[in-house]
């Protein structure tokens, strides 16, 4: 396996051992599926403002209701900003710790992003943003100081490999904002900035030469990960040919470049030995840690299965106390625990749904002995 991170950035938030942490919040999803007490509310909600996005990446996990099949949208494509804020103000009292300003589509695109994330910040919530980074408004630019953490979709370290890969001819404008951002940063803010890419057959022989643009341009964090082309969604889905051993030496070389205040991650445990998808759970158990609530107004069981008509939980739209009639109810956990994992693709809480039966349920850590 990779060099995933240094030994001395092993606690980051790119180690899935993170969610050994929400062990109490464990033991209440197992309570639940017993029926022996309430689902707590989750833990963060994953907020997507706006179906529609300004580049046109081939590998997107969201192309299916984002390009080839947006009827699946509805009619409503971009939520109201006014609801948002009462959203925000439901999740702030009922408890959820985090709000993600994500996609399908493009965030930054939604006029009221950078007053959504002010005022769940206000409330009292961590905030955090994904991005793509092509439209960064003055704005936002102010607004996103607030948050833990930036992520930045970038996948590439030069003009050409971007424009091959995200559609569009924008690195350029990308990596000014990312230094707008950085320069805005400085020493004021605690935002960690980070510059995140796929590893693709386009760009796996220069990750390290995509490292040395990202460090130049003043992020914090390259965070560096396989694709998943193998989710059936996605157009000519297929396991691509990844060279691994290349790969990984250009992983070795991107660490080199790391300083007290530039951490690369090279995150690779949610995959195979050859960077495919990889399984190592028996049942889906962690979902409830998170809730996606899309442009439609619905609530859907995972982040992984956004849109899907199957896995979607009830309407939050327009009064987000809707949710109280769903969340927790038998039809959840009913949907929970009959998800078919081998009709799955990368999942994104692999390890948890691992931790909750081995670490709770098993308690293989023999945790009455420290």
């Amino acid at each position: 396996m990779a060099t995933e991170w240094l030994p001395e950035n092993k606690y980051n938030s790119f180690n899935s051992f993170k969610g050994l942490a929400y062990y109490e919040h464990y033991k209440k999803i197992v309570g639940w599926l017993d029926d022996k007490n309430p689902l707590p509310p989750p833990i963060e909600v994953n907020l997507d403002p706006y179906a529609e996005c300004n580049i046109s990446c081939y590998f997107c996990i969201t192309q299916r209701y984002l390009k080839h099949h947006r009827a699946e949208v509805g009619e409503m494509r971009k939520l109201p900003a006014g609801y948002m804020h009462r959203l925000v103000d439901f999740l702030a009292d009922w408890g959820v710790k985090g709000l993600c300003v994500s996609g399908g589509g493009e965030a930054s695109l939604h006029e009221a992003t950078p007053e959504i994330l002010n005022h769940a910040d206000g409330r009292g919530m961590k905030v955090s943003l994904f991005t793509n980074a092509v439209n960064i408004s003055d704005r936002l630019m102010h607004e996103v100081m607030k948050c833990q953490w930036i992520t930045i979709s970038v996948d590439a370290g030069d003009r050409e490999t971007y424009e091959r890969v995200k559609g569009r001819d924008k690195f350029d404008q990308v990596v000014a904002n990312i230094k707008k951002l950085a320069n805005f940063r400085q020493d004021i803010y605690e935002v960690m900035l980070t510059w995140c890419s796929l590893v693709l057959p386009e760009n796996l022989y220069s990750l390290h030469e995509q490292c040395k643009v990202a460090k130049e341009s003043g992020a914090q964090v390259f965070r560096v990960r396989p694709v998943d082309f193998e989710r059936c969604d996605i157009e000519g889905h297929r396991k691509l040919p990844i060279d691994v051993e290349a790969v990984k030496e250009q992983f070795e070389r991107c660490h080199e470049e790391e300083t007290s205040d530039f951490k690369v991650y090279t995150t690779t445990h949610k995959f195979d030995e050859n960077f495919h998808v990889a399984h190592r759970f028996k049942k889906c158990m962690a979902t409830p840690l998170l809730l996606p609530i899309l442009t439609d107004g619905n609530g859907y069981l995972c982040v992984d299965h956004k849109m899907e008509a199957k896995y979607r939980l009830g309407s939050a739209y327009p009064n987000p106390k809707q949710i109280l009639e769903w969340w927790g109810s038998d039809a959840h956990r009913d949907m929970m625990q009959s998800a078919d994992i081998n009709g799955c693709s990368r999942c994104t809480f692999g390890e948890y749904h691992r931790q909750i039966s081995e670490v709770v349920m098993e308690d293989r850590l023999c945790l009455s002995f420290p």
